[in-house]
């Protein structure tokens, strides 16, 4: 009798302690934050969306040329290759030859809502890469999936402009979600802009809110001096690591 009141007091107290920690504030706030993740991965354009890549051609893109990159603006032809998983993986040779290749649509746009997916290699580098929006602000693709804390050059973050609200990144060899909606800038009839009508993006890494409406009112970054325009394309950085890209397309503002 004495050991089974032993075991029933026992089991009383696990249920107790387990009681607690379903319902403590850390553990709640942790599950809030679970739920109002949702993936997008192989989400399906909408009807109305500019389709960039679905894995079938690379008509909606071409060679990116700017400064030293592409600098004589002669590569007429893309090298990237897309791969059975019906991916597009960024490539550094053509006929044989290293060469360096960016990617940029042949379509410029204002506001849009930009969905992609990506996949670092699972080769032990740093899968390193890049999405330009707007005047060439980078989003970076890194391998930083087991940093406790993202900085400003770690995936998610803007790179060297701001580091993002949480390390949303996944380890190589997963694919990957980025749902970035960007506002461009506003000029007036000077061609001027005010720092209330700057560029603001809001990204999500993965489904987690990682930029929220940020205000790109400064740029550090090497691409700078790249024209503040209304319209602009949407570039991948070719950054020496065979990274792969699906699912891309736009919804324009």
């Amino acid at each position: 009798m004495k050991k089974t009141t032993n075991c029933l007091f026992c089991a009383l107290i696990l249920v107790g302690i387990a009681a607690f920690v379903i319902q403590s504030p850390a553990v709640a706030q942790e599950n809030a934050k679970n739920a109002s993740v949702e993936s997008t991965l192989g989400l399906a354009p909408p009807s109305n969306a500019v389709v960039l890549f679905d894995g079938s051609n690379v008509d909606a893109w071409k060679p990116f040329s700017f400064l030293a990159i592409n600098p004589k603006d002669d590569q007429k032809e893309i090298q990237w290759k897309i791969c059975d998983d019906k991916s597009l993986q960024v490539t550094f040779e053509f006929e044989g030859k290293k060469r360096k290749q960016f990617l940029c649509t042949k379509q410029r746009f204002g506001d849009y809502r930009l969905h992609l997916e990506f996949q670092l290699p699972e080769d032990g580098g740093k899968g390193n890469s890049g999405i330009f929006f707007g005047p060439l602000y980078e989003l970076q693709i890194l391998d930083s999936a087991k940093k406790e804390e993202a900085g400003f050059i770690d995936c998610g973050a803007i790179y060297h402009i701001r580091a993002p609200d949480e390390n949303a990144a996944l380890p190589p060899g997963q694919w990957q979600t980025v749902d970035l909606d960007y506002r461009a800038a506003r000029f007036n009839q000077h061609g001027m802009m005010t720092e209330n009508s700057v560029a603001r993006v809001t990204v999500r890494l993965n489904g987690t809110l990682v930029h929220d409406n940020f205000k790109l009112s400064v740029r550090r970054n090497k691409y700078g001096a790249f024209p503040e325009e209304p319209l602009s394309p949407i570039v991948l950085q070719d950054h020496g690591s065979p990274v792969k890209f699906r699912n891309i397309w736009v919804v324009e503002k």
